[in-house]
Formats: C-alpha cells, sequence, structure tokens
C-alpha cells in the first residue's frame, strides 16, 4: 500500500502545483503595498493565463490543471523527484490485466461538507468520458466499465491491459456528484471539490478567487485567501509587480530578467521547470503522414539557437519527447541534430526535390515568445527548402474542437 506524505500548502507549494511560480517580489516592512499587495493572509497572482470557463474539463493545459488543482484533486498524483506517482484521493490501487482497483482515502468531505466516495469518482470518470464539451476524453477512449464495488472501492475496466493508465488519471480531476444532482446544468457555476482552497468567485479575463478550505484533509494551507488576477500583457504584470499590486507573475519576458536581478524587492526563481516547447504533427493529415517528411523537418531545426537569441539562455534541449525530470525518460534517446543536407536528402527521398510548402498554426498570447518561436523555426525549415506559412489563431479557437484537439491542425 501507498501512503501520501503529509502536505503543507505554502506559498512556494501553491506556486509549484498552479505552474506559475516565476518571478516573486520580496516586500518586506516599510515597502508601501496597495489593497492588493502581498500580506500573510493573501497572495496575489498575477497571471498571463486564467481559467477560461468553470466547466472542469473543458480543457487539457497545463496551467489550467494547475489552477484547478487546488479546488479538485486527482485519484494519484505525480512526485517528480522520485519520478513516481503517489497517492491523492485514492489511498492505494492495483491492477491485473484489464482490471484497476483504487481504495479511496477515508474521511474526506466535499467543500459543502458532503462525504467523497467512489460514488464521485464513477460520475467523474464516466463525465469527462461522456461530456461533450470535454478536452479530456481521450483518456479515457478505452475505459469499458467504472464500478463503484463499495463506498471506497473503485473497479475501471479497461478494453486491453494499460500499462500508461496512472498516467492517464493523472490531473484528472474528481467533482461531487451530489451538487450535479442538486444543481443540474448549472452545477459548474458550483465548483466543489475536496482541494485545500474553496472556489469564491471567477470574473472571464477577470480574477479568481479562492479561500482556505479549514476542514481539509491534509495539512492545513499556510495562505488564507489566493487572487488569480488575468493580465495578458506582459508589461502590465511587469509594471503590477513593481508597483506593489500582486506578489508573482507567470511568463516573465526574459529581456527584463537582468533588471531583475539587481531590483531589491523582487528575485527571479529559475528552476528546471516540465512545460515542454515542441512541435506536433498530426500524420493524418498530407504530407506529415510521409515518415520521411516528418524527418526532415527534425533535421532542419536547430533548438540550441532558439533557447540562445530568443530566450537568451534560459531554458534546455531535450533529448526525446519527456524531459529528465519526468517518468519515461530514457536516456538512450537522443534528438536529432542539425543537418540540412540530410533534410535535403529526405525531402528529395519523399518526392520534393524542390521542397515544399506548409502551415505551422500556433497561438501567440499564450506562450512567452512564440511568434518570435514560430518565426525562427520558419526560417530554419526554409533554409532546407521547406517554406512555412505561420497562422496566428486565439487560443480558443487554437486548442478547441476546430483545431488541436479536433485533429483539425496538420502542425502546431
Amino acid at each position: 500500500m501507498k501512503k501520501s506524505p503529509a502536505r503543507r500548502i505554502s506559498r512556494r507549494r501553491f506556486l509549484q502545483q498552479s505552474g506559475l511560480t516565476c518571478l516573486s517580489a520580496a516586500l518586506g516592512g516599510g515597502v508601501v503595498k496597495l489593497s492588493y499587495a502581498a500580506s500573510s493572509e493573501r497572495l496575489t497572482i498575477l497571471s498571463s493565463i486564467g481559467l477560461d470557463s468553470l466547466h472542469p474539463y473543458a480543457h487539457s493545459s497545463s496551467p489550467q490543471y494547475g489552477i484547478w488543482q487546488h479546488m479538485i484533486e486527482p485519484l494519484i498524483e505525480v512526485d517528480y523527484g522520485r519520478k513516481e506517482y503517489i497517492p491523492a484521493l485514492a489511498e492505494s490501487w492495483e491492477f491485473q490485466g484489464k482490471k484497476w482497483t483504487f481504495r479511496l482515502r477515508k474521511g474526506v468531505r466535499f467543500h459543502d461538507g458532503s462525504p467523497f466516495t467512489a460514488r464521485d469518482v464513477v460520475y467523474s470518470i464516466t463525465r469527462i468520458k461522456d461530456d461533450k464539451r470535454s478536452l479530456q476524453a481521450s483518456n479515457f477512449a478505452d475505459v469499458t466499465e467504472v464500478q463503484a464495488l463499495d463506498d471506497h472501492t473503485v473497479l475501471v475496466t479497461t478494453e486491453a491491459p494499460n500499462a500508461v493508465f496512472l498516467d492517464r488519471l493523472h490531473n484528472r480531476f474528481m467533482i461531487s456528484k451530489a451538487v450535479a444532482d442538486k444543481h443540474g446544468e448549472q452545477a459548474d457555476q458550483h465548483p466543489t471539490g475536496t482541494g485545500p482552497y474553496k472556489f469564491v468567485s471567477w470574473q472571464r479575463d477577470g480574477n479568481l478567487v479562492m479561500t482556505r478550505n479549514d476542514d481539509y484533509w491534509g495539512t492545513k494551507a499556510a495562505i488564507k485567501d489566493v487572487v488569480l488576477r488575468r493580465v495578458k500583457e506582459d508589461a502590465g504584470r511587469v509594471a503590477g509587480l513593481l508597483a506593489g499590486q500582486g506578489d508573482v507573475i507567470n511568463n516573465v519576458p526574459v529581456e527584463e530578467l537582468s533588471r531583475f536581478d539587481r531590483h531589491s524587492r523582487v528575485r527571479a526563481e529559475k528552476v528546471e521547470g516540465l512545460r515542454m516547447y515542441f512541435l506536433a504533427i498530426n500524420v493524418s493529415h498530407k504530407p506529415f503522414d510521409n515518415k520521411l517528411v516528418r524527418q526532415a523537418i527534425n533535421y532542419a531545426i536547430d533548438p540550441a539557437a532558439i533557447i540562445k537569441h530568443i530566450y537568451e539562455g534560459n531554458g534546455f534541449v531535450m533529448n526525446g519527447p519527456v524531459g529528465s525530470n519526468v517518468i519515461g525518460f530514457d536516456p538512450k534517446i537522443k534528438r536529432y541534430p542539425l543537418d540540412l543536407k540530410k533534410a535535403k536528402e529526405l525531402l528529395a527521398a519523399a518526392g520534393y526535390p524542390g521542397g515544399l510548402n506548409i502551415k505551422l498554426y500556433f497561438s501567440p498570447d499564450r506562450y512567452p515568445k512564440a511568434r518570435e518561436v514560430c518565426q525562427v523555426i520558419a526560417d530554419q525549415l526554409a533554409r532546407a527548402g521547406i517554406r512555412t506559412e505561420l497562422v496566428s489563431q486565439e487560443f480558443v479557437i487554437f486548442w478547441g474542437k476546430e483545431g488541436v484537439n479536433g485533429g483539425k491542425l496538420p502542425l502546431w
């Protein structure tokens, strides 16, 4: 049986879980602060990213998972230090063939006081799988049945043995069936979870306000209130931090880092994170169904140049599809080297001796320097004979079912 360690929700842990640990203001005594500035009772985050809606499953992006996890929780979590799965709402689990048995933590209650049971797990997984707005359904595409064996035991059956099922459960959050039964179609307007923070209010493109859950099943959070304020513009977040209107900003402009290093009240937190910047190829679209074309693209791109010139050295090149701090990392896998001659040879072998034309889709306001990165990639591909048109889209379109999650984009 796996037991979860005691968890104290400090400022640092809150930011780590949110995926927002980037820059914090060290506001000490004698510093004039505005009403929203730091205090021992409130943490204000100026974030480029917020919740797009209160639908708990109508998203599939890491920053939003990190925000939601303070209110609603998964069955399991990942310990990235030890590179293993650890208990959360499920205290232990076992599998045999196509069947996974999860034994739930007892004594856990939702924010409205109702008990967390196996019926809530059945409801949550079923909704993730069947809700038409869910962007997480593919994680449970092979789930054939979810059963509540008793109040604290859940049996999940898959079509075939699935070695990565625990990874599918990571970031799949459990919500209250009782709240859904009570409020019906309006249930999402009453976010009710088991997490260390309770939902208070939310405004689209505005503030998300959470308050501490003093009845939390784990260790009580050190911070009483958290305000996540949506500030899309880089300059606005920087100005707000320096003016004392917030404690932390995310997506820090790299050109500002040297300035912050010299600032008496601000410090930059630099860690090897989990966020990957990558190109995704949908092989159901031509010409990407041709392996030689895909290999040519890999040989034509130089990520080290992007890190050096766009991010001013703030990043690292990955070998393979996951970072060294992620479960499944294989040090034997090496990335493609930069080889323009090889790229051109592969294109010719694929039937494109004169090169080819492609489109690269991106969302410019979601990730730092996204436009600049894509412009550099287009220039690099052009040297191999791959002429690239950049297509900019609003994130809600780019990531939605008419875009990435609908399989409509060939390269992004």
